[in-house]
């Protein structure tokens, strides 16, 4: 029988990390930053900023550091290669931020893994305002900076990754920015840019658009960025406490974000028991508490329109429906073959390297859940921490299944556990912290 209880404080959100950095550079004096993550894909854009000109104060694995920066008009050409490691959210809106910088050049580049993921979402569109890359889809990639043109653009694909690279290419050229989205992704950039001083609109249509309305001039306060814990991170122990038996956890600090805890509200259709506490606002984002009990899931059926908000939990909501009763199944998630990994084949193949009948479509997988199931096999890490991470969840409710009677290790065994670092360095360590058998 798994009891999971204890209180956790996450460390901060990856997203939020990102964007605060960057925005920090932006702005002309010292900005303070709190509760960064500390992993190899925001240090990375860290030490990215580092090479444009961006002085860091203090140590950055404590739990606040400053950013000396003399502005946006005062970057200078990095003089070595930016290596951005894994993260695909780094790449892209530096692709997106260099692009618009007159006379600066930038090369990008990433691990074994981020070279494989396309870049012409990012490039393209960039493309059409004057921006110059060579080469235009996979990294590495040279990025010429160009004074653009005004960046007026209809995003189709739903990516947040996209709309930012386009508002940081207009921010760093100077230009105003109008991006219409079909269908509405992730704000944090948005969000943060107003924080920031950035005059910036965003209006709802009657149809489900969201139009976003950008305009220099472009002078960035110098702030504190005090930083949610990570709500993607979050899910995986989310999950964790609800395929219990017994105990309460309670998650302190997170993220609360309508396009990023949206898994919450899928969990609670499951018939999850999840409570949500607000306890304020930081960066223009709201965020507080997560009180977690055990509860018996039913599976689900997710839908096209669903997709964007829980894109990066859709691998452990996939091992929620494994442990629930009934059929789970998701589709409409195209995107999810284009991340770190091809998320629903390497979700499907280790599902079957576990026995599991599983369906794979195009856009996503079925399968039959039953909270009792007992597993046992080798997963592949597609070196991508939430396929790792997930899995893990999974074996210890499978070796909660099993009765303990095998080693944990012997029962399932994941492979490549260092690619979690690239998210959440004491993922383990917390496991550990809070399972109990």
């Amino acid at each position: 029988m798994m009891k999971v209880q204890g209180e956790i404080v996450l460390r901060g959100d990856k997203s939020l990390s990102h964007r605060a950095v960057i925005f920090s550079a932006l702005a002309k004096g010292k900005s303070k930053i709190k509760n960064f993550l500390k992993a190899e894909d925001t240090l990375n854009t860290l030490r990215a900023m580092q090479k444009t000109g961006v002085t860091v104060i203090g140590d950055v694995y404590s739990d606040e550091f400053e950013i000396v920066s003399e502005g946006l008009h005062n970057f200078k050409s990095p003089d070595t290669v930016l290596d951005m490691g894994n993260s695909g959210t780094a790449a892209r809106l530096l692709l997106g931020l260099f692009s618009g910088f007159e006379n600066i050049e930038a090369t990008i580049d990433g691990d074994e893994s981020l070279r494989k993921r396309p870049m012409k979402r990012i490039t393209n569109p960039l493309k059409n305002f004057g921006a110059s890359f060579e080469p235009e889809d996979l990294l590495p990639i040279k990025v010429s900076g160009k004074k653009l043109r005004p960046v007026i653009y209809d995003e189709t694909l739903g990516s947040a990754q996209v709309k930012s690279a386009l508002l940081l290419a207009a921010i760093s050229s100077g230009v105003e920015a109008r991006i219409k989205e079909n269908h509405p992704s992730r704000d944090h950039s948005e969000k943060m840019l107003r924080f920031a001083g950035a005059n910036l609109k965003s209006i709802r249509q009657p149809t489900a658009e969201n139009v976003i309305e950008l305009k220099p001039p472009y002078n960035f306060n110098p702030a504190k960025y005090d930083i949610w814990g990570d709500i993607s991170s979050a899910a995986f122990f989310v999950v964790l406490g609800l395929l219990a038996e017994e105990g309460e956890l309670i998650i302190k600090n997170v993220l609360f974000n309508p396009f990023r805890d949206r898994y919450i509200d899928i969990l609670i259709q499951m018939g999850a028991k999840i409570e949500k506490v607000v306890t304020g606002e930081k960066c223009g984002e709201s965020g507080g508490d997560l009180i977690v009990k055990p509860s018996l899931l039913k599976g689900i059926s997710i839908g096209k329109e669903e997709i964007p908000k829980i894109i990066d939990e859709l691998p452990v909501l996939t091992i929620a429906g494994l442990f629930a009763e009934g059929r789970f199944e998701f589709r409409g998630a195209e995107e999810l073959r284009v991340k770190e990994s091809d998320r629903i084949k390497a979700m499907a193949d280790n599902l079957r390297n576990l026995k599991v009948n599983v369906e794979e479509f195009s856009d996503g997988l079925s399968l039959e859940g039953s909270r009792g199931a007992i597993l046992e096999g080798s997963i592949e890490s597609f070196m991508d921490h939430r396929i790792i991470m997930s899995f893990a969840i999974a074996r210890e409710k499978a070796w909660a299944n099993a009765g303990y009677s095998k080693d944990k290790n012997e029962l399932i065994e994941i492979k490549d556990l260092n690619w979690v670092k690239t998210s959440f360095p004491d993922f383990f360590e917390l496991l550990d912290k809070v399972v109990f058998k």
